[in-house]
């Protein structure tokens, strides 16, 4: 069965998203099937979905995916290369003999990507990029350093989708996973803009608005902005970790560190967040105490969110433990029904299932379900506060 996967987080899906998705099918017509390996309720940017992993799945859905697995939250809260391992390691597990991944980067051109990714992985740059770290580079300015004499490939490196694409590929390339990669050119504003074009507007920039109680719609599929505002009628709450800033808080000051260490610490971080936020009065305070050169906003949000959840080094193995099924139209389950029998990996769709899996599956949705329950707190009605809902989750089944 052709397959072709797109990875996102939809957070929230507007029109910018559709440019892959609809590549994807275009890549594997109409009798072919359009995955997503799509965040739960946290994202890399470090934060919590604006809306619940159920809402974003039929999102996607009513965008035109037929099946949508969950990316596990300690990938998600992973460095781009974390993240893209898990989330390849995912369309590689379904065991399909003709799998396309689709993915957005500001380049448009598969081939310079795939250049960067190879010179990337040459030791002599890896070695470059390690010198890079130890005189207080980013990782991302240390790799642009390392390749800076590789003309259209060191420039690859300086745009947030294209360091992910990049990403993809090298995954791609380590796994030997036998994944045919495509790449469309981002339309419109930037990855962070705060302005939009006539078109276009980033998911930054509709995250702000929604959560200001100024929602641009405009931006977004009709069908899909119209299951949003369906929600937010029915009380589903937009929501940031800057909404329970005091729990977070509250969970970093009375972190310890363990034998096995928090997730992505390195040189002290990790207890530099411990010690500051003693001193922080909000997560904004908190996070300008921690910011250096060296590590990113980004880098820290997702820090801060994993040690408030317990991550740790060992909770992420080089693949997932299972595949998640969030949604899936007819399509979808056709493709579920052919992975029965082709994937490297055991399939779950109820939540029960995973206790037959080992302890360290049960460990994986242990902590899935950890950042359920703390992304919860958020809401302002006390029965949507309650923990354990992720224990009685079910797929999304549409008839398309």
């Amino acid at each position: 069965m052709k397959v072709a996967a797109v990875i996102a987080e939809f957070n929230p899906l507007h029109k910018g998203h559709m440019l892959p998705l609809q590549k994807a099918r275009e890549i594997v017509g109409e009798d072919g099937v359009v995955v997503c390996m799509k965040s739960g309720n946290v994202v890399q940017r470090g934060d919590f979905a604006i809306f619940p992993k159920e809402i974003r799945t039929q999102a996607a859905l009513l965008a035109g995916a037929d099946l949508i697995i969950e990316l596990p939250a300690v990938y998600v809260l992973s460095s781009a290369q974390y993240f893209a391992e898990g989330a390849v390691a995912l369309v590689a597990a379904m065991g399909m003999s003709e799998n396309h991944l689709v993915f957005g980067s500001e380049s448009g051109e598969i081939d310079i990507l795939t250049q960067t990714a190879a010179v990337l992985d040459v030791p002599e740059t890896q070695g470059n990029i390690r010198l890079g770290l130890k005189q207080g580079l980013s990782y991302g300015a240390a790799c642009q350093n390392a390749v800076a004499s590789a003309g259209d490939a060191g420039e690859a490196l300086k745009t947030a989708n294209n360091l992910l694409g990049i990403a993809y590929l090298r995954a791609i390339s380590n796994f030997g996973a036998g994944i045919t990669a495509h790449t469309v050119k981002r339309a419109g504003v930037g990855h962070d803009a705060m302005t939009p074009d006539s078109d276009y507007a980033s998911a930054t920039y509709l995250r702000e608005g929604i959560l200001a109680g100024q929602p641009e719609w405009e931006y977004m599929p009709k069908c899909v902005a119209d299951l949003f505002q369906k929600a937010m009628a029915e009380e589903v709450k937009p929501v940031s970790m800057m909404q329970i800033e005091e729990v977070m808080l509250a969970l970093l000051r009375q972190a310890k560190e363990n034998g096995n260490g928090f997730l992505d610490d390195s040189e002290g971080l990790a207890e530099k967040i411990i010690q500051s936020a003693e001193r922080a009065g909000s997560l904004t305070e908190l996070f300008a105490l921690v910011k250096t050169k060296r590590y990113h906003l980004s880098r820290i949000r997702r820090m801060v969110l994993g040690m408030c959840l317990g991550f740790t080094k060992e909770d992420r193995p080089q693949t997932p433990c299972y595949i998640r099924v969030l949604g899936a139209n007819n399509k979808g389950k056709e493709l579920l029904a052919a992975m029965r029998e082709t994937a490297s990996l055991p399939i779950i769709s109820r939540p029960g299932q995973v206790k037959q899996l080992g302890s360290d599956a049960l460990r994986m949705f242990t902590l899935e379900s950890k950042a359920t329950d703390l992304r919860a707190l958020c809401n302002l009605s006390p029965e949507k506060r309650r923990g354990g809902t992720e224990w009685l989750g079910k797929p999304i089944f549409s008839a398309g």
